[in-house]
């Protein structure tokens, strides 16, 4: 089956010489060892714009569809789609870094400066346990880069960053819980599940500039993927110089959001109207 690759990973394979994909593996010395120099820099760069804009629209397009899940009562496959949107909005983040993801019999990143190379992220340990597959690995490198930085990191609940609580909650719904709740809600604040309510709510956990909702566990799995995608926006915006979101990928965003009002909020489509075209 053929599917739209990212770019950096084609750039870089590529650059390597390798143009049988099923061969990749046979590569892997070679990967190891290619560095960014000024050419590649300026060509990776402006592929991991284009890669970071596509998963951008992953995340807001997951993140409104978990919000039109809430606003019909469904909250548990909501938990799921919510934790979705943080794993790409955190991937972009670190796009705006200048770090992309490329894989070769693991997980590297290559951050984009002249003169790196390729460093394997996963297959390591963090706090005692096994580092693997794609989440957990985005989520141990994000900590790694930016603990001391992301004011989503100013704190923790159970414990726990709050990024590794929502996965946490998403294994339990998905995995680990013999069946999922409905009617019965056990993940959100209340109010969300009145049709009336949901818009103010959303905008509430918005303008929330000491990030209390984020931390409290009766409202981080909205509150928080809600206050990333501003921040990641926000560097998207000066990172990139298009808009990320075609008009076309933006009207089914309001599509599924007119029921709730949100399409007609200017602080919510503000993460997906970037007005540059």
């Amino acid at each position: 089956m053929s599917f739209d690759r990212y770019r950096v990973q084609s750039e870089v394979e590529a650059d390597i010489g390798c143009i049988d994909l099923s061969k990749w593996d046979s590569y892997l010395q070679k990967f190891k060892d290619y560095e960014v120099n000024q050419n590649r820099r300026d060509r990776l760069i402006s592929s991991l714009k284009m890669d970071a804009a596509d998963i951008y629209f992953k995340a807001i397009f997951s993140l409104s569809d978990a919000i039109n899940s809430l606003y019909h009562g469904r909250h548990s496959w909501a938990v799921i789609k919510l934790y979705y949107s943080v794993f790409f909005l955190l991937r972009c983040y670190l796009a705006t870094d200048n770090v992309a993801f490329i894989k070769n019999k693991g997980i590297y990143t290559l951050r984009l400066s002249k003169g790196e190379k390729p460093q394997r992220r996963d297959g390591g340990k963090y706090l005692g346990e096994s580092v693997s597959g794609d989440h957990k690995t985005t989520i141990v490198t994000f900590l790694s880069l930016f603990s001391d930085s992301d004011i989503l990191l100013s704190n923790s609940i159970n414990n726990k960053s709050v990024y590794e609580w929502l996965m946490e909650l998403r294994n339990q719904v998905n995995y680990r819980e013999r069946v999922f709740t409905e009617p019965d809600n056990k993940y959100f604040f209340p109010s969300l599940f009145e049709k009336k309510l949901l818009k103010t709510q959303v905008e509430k956990y918005m303008k929330d500039e000491i990030y209390v909702y984020c931390f409290d566990e009766d409202h981080c799995a909205l509150a928080m993927p809600l206050k990333l995608a501003s921040i990641v926006r926000q560097r998207l915006f000066t990172y990139i110089d298009f808009e990320p979101i075609s008009s076309a990928k933006r009207l089914e965003i309001q599509k599924m959001l007119s029921e709730t009002g949100l399409s007609n909020s200017d602080m919510f489509s503000m993460l997906y109207e970037f007005g540059r075209e």
